[in-house]
């Protein structure tokens, strides 16, 4: 399993990106129960020092519309936690994170 972790500039908190050959590490780590069909998620575990974690995770080297669609669901808990509603008049926030996760977790894969 191939994990790395970094800090979210601006909007704080960490992202850790995991590359695994199944979910059973996932799973196991973090008490889920990811589906076999999943190609990948993202979720965010409790932790006790109360700093914001978000993991994305896929079971295999993703295609760039898997990584699109994860980062949507990063983005859209970012802003939920941070109580940002997405404004379609004023999207450069959204499209900086999006932009922001993308890049980070193609050079994730890459390495």
């Amino acid at each position: 399993m191939k994990v790395n972790t970094i800090k979210i500039p601006i909007y704080h908190g960490e992202l850790t990106m995991i590359l695994c050959e199944n979910w059973k590490e996932v799973n196991e780590k973090y008490s889920m129960e990811i589906s076999d069909s999943s190609d990948g998620v993202v979720f965010t575990p409790e932790k006790e020092d109360g700093y914001s974690e978000y993991v994305v995770a896929f079971n295999r080297p993703p295609k760039g519309f898997v990584i699109a669609h994860e980062c949507v669901h990063l983005v859209n808990h970012i802003f939920s936690d941070r109580g940002i509603r997405p404004d379609i008049f004023n999207d450069e926030p959204q499209a900086y994170l999006t932009g922001f996760f993308f890049q980070e977790i193609e050079k994730f894969l890459a390495n």
